[in-house]
């Protein structure tokens, strides 16, 4: 069973009651768990196929600030939903209705919300100062009328078969799980980009993780016999899970042995990045034989540090740690 060690309390992994417990940490949370430059729209809206009086209806909608808004469709499931004709239906029923008359209707029920929410629509004129727009309606032509709408699941588990099913709509696969102590809960958030735990009922076991703007690196954990014999010796690594958004952005692929090393000794400078078979998965392919560094070590302190899946991070926290909270620790 998987635990977290904390302050000589082990957390449990505890299942979801259903996918609206999930559902209310997610609107709870967005901020931590999306990124603090954006806003979800907490409206079960749906989305109206043309020439149709179907009516998909995604979970919310997060409105992303900064240099690059987006709007993006949130959709929180449980991993007991069947893949394919649950979620990947649903994935292809948002896809198909998302023409420029439906476009328009999502931006005009925003609006209305807003206006007859002042305060929710304070938080979204919050956020306009951190993008180069001065209104909230040219903001959301951009977000919604003049570009692709972006898909995200949060859910509490991920399999190779739910991730082959979305992979042709590209959505970010936030994995999100509850552990438990008591009476005590923490939320662990597995995203494409970073790890970390969120909310204990006493908040003193929040690790603060670092956000970083961009990133170069990819750190993926490793087996030692993976390691040796794909890594080392074949020079590549796969059945990596990558937002293809991700894939310009990496130069680097850096390795985290696991038990008993417990360190980052190697790295190697990305050639290419290729989908692998059938998976939703890709492989990476090293631009000849890695380097070996300075052991960036997992510290007695930051057990949970050890990364579980790929972590995100810029060569230039590799080329000066020593320990792995000098990467992912702010």
């Amino acid at each position: 069973m998987t635990k977290i060690l904390i302050n000589d309390k082990a957390f449990e992994l505890t299942s979801f009651k259903n996918e609206e417990e999930l559902e209310k940490v997610v609107v709870q949370n967005y901020d931590k768990i999306f990124g603090k430059n954006t806003y979800y729209f907490d409206l079960k809206k749906g989305i109206r196929h043309s020439k149709s009086d179907l009516v998909t209806i995604p979970d919310g909608y997060l409105l992303k600030g900064g240099n690059n808004p987006s709007m993006v469709i949130i959709e929180n499931e449980i991993s007991a939903h069947d893949p394919l004709k649950h979620i990947g239906l649903q994935f292809m029923k948002f896809k198909s209705a998302l023409t420029e008359t439906s476009k328009y209707s999502v931006k005009k029920f925003l609006i209305e919300f807003l206006k007859e929410n002042p305060l929710e629509e304070k938080k979204v004129e919050n956020l306009l100062s951190t993008t180069r727009f001065k209104n909230i309606s040219d903001l959301l032509d951009l977000a919604i009328m003049d570009q692709d709408v972006e898909f995200a699941i949060v859910i509490d588990d991920t399999t190779d078969e739910l991730e082959r099913v979305v992979n042709p709509f590209h959505p970010e696969i936030i994995v999100l799980k509850k552990f438990q102590h008591d009476n005590e809960v923490i939320y662990h958030i597995e995203l494409d980009n970073e790890q970390y735990e969120i909310q204990t009922t006493n908040n003193k076991s929040k690790i603060p993780m670092r956000r970083l703007p961009e990133v170069d690196t990819i750190v993926c954990p490793a087996q030692e016999e993976g390691f040796n014999d794909v890594f080392l010796k074949e020079h590549r690594w796969f059945q990596i899970r990558i937002h293809p958004k991700r894939i310009p952005m990496i130069k680097y692929l850096a390795m985290y042995e696991v038990k008993p090393v417990s360190a980052i000794r190697y790295i190697g400078k990305v050639k290419e990045i290729k989908p692998y078979k059938n998976t939703g998965k890709y492989e990476v392919v090293l631009d000849g034989p890695p380097t070996k560094i300075k052991p960036i070590k997992l510290s007695d302190e930051y057990p949970n540090l050890a990364p579980q899946a790929p972590k995100y991070t810029i060569r230039n926290l590799i080329d000066k740690a020593s320990k792995l909270e000098d990467i992912f620790l702010n």
